[in-house]
């Protein structure tokens, strides 16, 4: 089994009434299957582009809209982040990203992405939580 550390950071002077400024780290045990940094063009069925294929385990899922379409050109195009029942739970304008434990009371989940329009180029990668 191997460790993965993630680390979360929030600053900010004039986003709440009060100053935000903190950090949170994790160390989490992680194992196969996993899958490293890859990258992925999205389509406008959901169904076409899984990233996280379906699964009884919890894994963690990093998933980053790149401001890019399938040419390399910005676009500035919607991510639908879904489960495979193309319920969407996470909208991705370019530039954002997110990291999530995913799973479902030991139940199987898949994760796939939608572009709103066009193709969006979306990097990505798992890990099964050991």
């Amino acid at each position: 089994m191997a460790t993965l550390t993630p680390t979360l950071t929030l600053s900010s002077s004039d986003a709440t009434s009060n100053e935000v400024n903190f950090s949170v780290t994790d160390s989490l045990t992680v194992t196969d299957p996993q899958i490293g940094l890859s990258k992925v063009a999205a389509t406008t069925t959901g169904g076409d582009t899984i990233v996280l294929p379906s699964h009884s385990s919890n894994r963690y899922l990093y998933l980053k809209h790149t401001g890019l379409d399938a040419s390399d050109s910005a676009t500035s195009q919607t991510l639908q982040v879904e489960i495979e029942n193309n319920k969407s739970f996470a909208e991705l304008a370019a530039g954002e990203f997110l990291f999530v434990p995913v799973g479902q009371n030991s139940g199987s989940v898949a994760v796939q992405l939608e572009a709103t329009s066009g193709t969006i180029i979306a990097e990505y990668a798992y890990w099964t939580k050991g």
